[in-house]
Order: structure tokens, then sequence, then C-alpha cells
């Protein structure tokens, strides 16, 4: 999930702000938008990391 959302956040940047000019008004806005989703993604995956390495007795993995 977190290399997902990595990845995600990569592409949306790169539409947003590196080449802005080869995608229309509403990529460009839609990748705007997907920037704080997908920072929100990938802290919800580095949870369920913490969670199962807490399940799995390692307290301290971090």
């Amino acid at each position: 999930m977190m290399l997902l959302s990595l990845a995600g956040a990569g592409t949306a940047l790169a539409v947003a702000y590196l080449y802005p000019e080869q995608y229309s008004l509403g990529e460009q806005v839609a990748a705007h938008l997907l920037l704080p989703v997908m920072a929100g993604f990938f802290k919800l995956g580095y949870v369920i990391r913490l969670a199962a390495h807490h399940a799995l007795g390692n307290y301290q993995a971090g």
C-alpha cells in the first residue's frame, strides 16, 4: 500500500507540477486533489505496518 501510494503521489506530482503543459486543466486539477489523498493512503499503510509488527510481537519496529 505504501509503495502504490508513493507511486501515485509521484505520478500526481509530475502531472501537477513537472509537466503541466502536457495535460488538460481537468487532469491537473485531479492531480492536485490526489496529492493529499495519496499522502493519506501512505500514512494508513504505515499504520497498518506498525499494527502488523505489534501483532507479531515486534515492539521495536517503527
